[in-house]
């Protein structure tokens, strides 16, 4: 089976380029992206990469328009299946048959977060950005008419697929959630610290994991990533030797982290899926997990403490967290459900009844 996946483009160390690139090397498939940085995203070694060479310096918007733009009118080789994912790919489904979307979310600067993304543009840009929105729903909710198959990450973004675009669209949805290498992560016994690995944004609301701390000063937060809120955040934290930033770290010693840490942290708005709460799970590390999203659909309390979105709460579940006595061994088979053979799988089976 000739397989072709499409994807927006590579640059950066995210969880849908990982996946995608596995999902590539597990079915032997060619990969077609707007551009790629292969200097600040995943090894590519083994993967026929075709770059549709749009400059990554482009102001965004429109680059991102260019790529799908690109998508629409390049003339693909004919292949079995072609799996999207993305956002600016899906403007080629329509001539490529049969398909699937790998559907991590609809995209949320056009819908549930649009007057977040509003007001995070500047002055002049607000403007354009609210005549985008108007003109691309509409361009966005035809393309995704054109997929035979659409397959959310969670059952959380099944829930907007419905709300946003409908029940015809609706109807096309089968859940498939994401795949990692479990195999990679391992446990060590806990260390005095706590971990969080999500991006440095206000939709992670790293802030409200920081006030926690602040209020609780015997007990270390290591923060690991990067982001736009960098400079904010360590300002808020600056006086408290408790709390320590590490930026990006190679994927070794990310994995170290997790296996010593006493528990891993998530906070994330109305997170898709969440594949910070997999991969500590993967570590036999219980997750205390922010009660909304797809954190609801990974964490159990046999791996894990819920919390409402303020810190107090915050404060409690990780005192609640401490006095548990955490079975490694079953936090990580419940993170094996979300092995990346388990997920190749299911897209293979998918792949072979639309063919």
């Amino acid at each position: 089976m000739k397989v072709a996946i499409l994807h927006d483009y590579f640059d950066k160390k995210g969880g849908g380029e990982r996946l995608m690139l596995n999902l590539a090397r597990k079915l032997k498939a060619d990969i077609y992206t707007g551009f790629i940085d292969k200097k600040m995203t995943f090894d590519t070694k083994g993967i026929k990469i075709i770059s549709l060479d749009i400059s990554k310096k482009l102001p965004q918007l429109l680059r991102n328009i260019k790529i799908a733009k690109k998508f629409e009118n390049y003339k693909f080789p004919k292949y079995d299946v072609y799996i999207f994912s993305g956002v600016w790919c899906i403007s080629a489904a329509r001539n490529n048959h049969p398909n699937i979307l790998y559907c991590h979310t609809p995209p949320r600067y056009l819908y549930d977060l649009k007057d977040y993304f509003i007001e995070q543009s500047g002055i002049v840009q607000k403007g354009i950005f609210k005549k985008f929105i108007k003109y691309w729903k509409k361009k966005d909710r035809k393309y995704m008419e054109n997929f035979d198959i659409i397959c959310p990450n969670s059952n959380n973004v099944k829930k907007r697929i419905l709300k946003f675009y409908g029940t015809e669209i609706y109807r096309k949805c089968k859940v498939v959630y994401p795949g990692i290498e479990t195999k990679k992560f391992i446990y060590k016994k806990h260390e005095n610290y706590f971990l969080s690995t999500s991006r440095l944004d206000k939709l992670k609301r790293i802030d409200m994991i920081i006030e926690a701390f602040i209020k609780m000063p015997d007990k270390k937060l290591i923060i690991v990533g990067k982001g736009p809120d960098k400079k904010s955040l360590q300002k808020i934290s600056q006086n408290y030797d408790n709390i320590k930033f590490v930026g990006s770290v190679p994927e070794k010693e990310l994995i170290d982290l997790y296996a010593r840490c006493k528990a891993t942290i998530a906070s994330a708005i109305d997170e898709d899926f969440g594949m910070v709460s997999v991969e500590s799970q993967a570590a036999g590390k219980p997750v205390i997990a922010v009660k909304e999203g797809g954190f609801l659909e990974t964490v159990n309390k046999k791996t894990g403490v819920f919390f409402e979105p303020n810190s107090e709460s915050l404060v409690n579940a990780i005192k609640k967290c401490e006095k548990i006595k955490w079975n490694y061994k079953l936090i990580q088979k419940n993170a094996k459900k979300y092995d990346i053979k388990l997920f190749a799988k299911k897209m293979e089976r998918l792949c072979k009844s639309v063919v």
